[in-house]
């Protein structure tokens, strides 16, 4: 098994939690993915000395710039959100795969 750097690591499991927070609503409960999207938007801040992984520092600026807006306004444009995390990290595997998104 090939050894990954941290940042590899992270990546991973960032993407971790962006689909745990979509997945999870279809499990119940809309304030668990409430909480993985501001784990997700704190992880860019938690590894800042070991990585820079500028993917992450512009998805925790868009989680944060919207997250609590369309979680309270309504739920379709928080699931709307949701998806629109889940599409982002899509493309993003696919880039670092080596595969055009």
């Amino acid at each position: 098994m090939k050894k990954r750097k941290p940042s590899e690591r992270m990546f991973e499991f960032a993407s971790f939690l962006a689909s745990a927070a979509r997945g999870s609503v279809d499990e119940g409960g809309l304030g668990a993915s409430l909480r993985f999207l501001d784990a997700l938007s704190q992880l860019p801040e938690l590894g800042k000395d070991t990585y820079d992984d500028k993917f992450l520092v512009g998805m925790s600026k868009y989680v944060k710039k919207h997250m609590n807006i369309d979680f309270l306004v309504a739920r379709e444009e928080y699931m709307e959100l949701l998806d629109d995390v889940l599409a982002r990290f899509g493309r993003q595997i696919r880039r670092r795969d080596g595969f055009d998104a």
